[in-house]
């Protein structure tokens, strides 16, 4: 394992360092490790991945809640991750070589914009459903 931790994974850690942030949104704190995991893995590999990881938590008589669901199914459906923003500062340097330094320095804050966008229809999705 990582650290000298036997379960230690690369989820784990995305578990335990995006918790929190799972928890400002409105997911319960039980919960909050799982939701903080599948944001890591979307973050870091794609969407698709972590939907595939969220889909067994979606089974009938599952223990997720209602609003725990739509906040994390909200917080997944987008393009912000790093392979998407590769693919885009590409685009754009084979399009404008010149200004290739320019782009590649704001692909990483066009990520960050993105996914606090994501997060936040995430967040105004699980506030009204919980209203509910």
């Amino acid at each position: 394992g990582w650290f000298g931790f036997a379960n230690a994974s690369l989820e784990s850690i995305f578990g335990y360092v995006l918790a929190p942030l799972a928890w400002i949104m409105g997911v319960d704190w039980s919960d909050a490790n799982l939701a903080g995991s599948l944001i890591g893995q979307k973050l870091a590999i794609n969407e698709f991945v972590a939907y595939l990881s969220f889909s067994p938590y979606l089974q009938t008589g599952g223990t997720l809640e209602v609003k725990t669901i739509a906040i994390i199914s909200f917080a997944l459906c987008g393009f912000a991750n790093f392979g998407s923003i590769g693919v885009v500062v590409g685009a754009f340097s084979a399009i404008s070589p010149k200004r290739a330094p320019e782009i590649a320095q704001l692909g990483l804050r066009a990520l960050a914009a993105a996914t606090l966008s994501n997060l936040m229809s995430a967040t105004i999705a699980g506030f009204f459903i919980g209203l509910a």
